[in-house]
């Protein structure tokens, strides 16, 4: 539990800065386009630590993980979920039993300043369900 609290205390530290921190050479960030009256996600990706956050403001959810690049594919590797419940701050680890669309690797294809995603959702979702179009990512820093 303490460790909760100052990995949570850590990410509001740094959510506060972020003035700064989007002046630094560590770190780049991508969004998605808006669709309609859905706001965009985005993909941080920290360099010293190779660390991600995947924040979706629909939802209320941030991931969290590990990155690395091989070639010209992106691979994120989810680690933690930082949610709200009923107005509660709930961060979870996340385990390879965890079989969720936010928990499985992502995969993503890079295109000078885009991402596009690739990740195989077959695993997590039926047929119908699965990933049939891409989500782009525009890199705004």
């Amino acid at each position: 539990m303490k460790k909760g609290i100052i990995f949570v205390g850590c990410i509001l530290l740094n959510s506060c800065a972020l003035p700064k921190a989007i002046q630094s050479p560590y770190i780049t960030v991508y969004a998605s386009d808006r669709v309609g009256n859905i706001p965009s996600s985005y993909i941080i990706l920290r360099k010293q630590p190779q660390v991600f956050e995947l924040h979706s403001p629909v939802i209320s959810e941030s991931i969290f993980g590990q990155w690395k690049t091989c070639n010209d594919t992106l691979y994120l590797t989810p680690r933690h979920e930082f949610y709200t419940v009923n107005s509660d701050y709930q961060l979870s680890e996340l385990t390879q039993r965890d079989t969720s669309v936010a928990t499985i690797p992502m995969v993503y294809l890079i295109k000078k300043d885009c991402l596009t995603e690739i990740t195989d959702y077959n695993m997590v979702l039926p047929e119908p369900f699965n990933n049939k179009n891409t989500t782009v990512f525009n890199r705004v820093y």
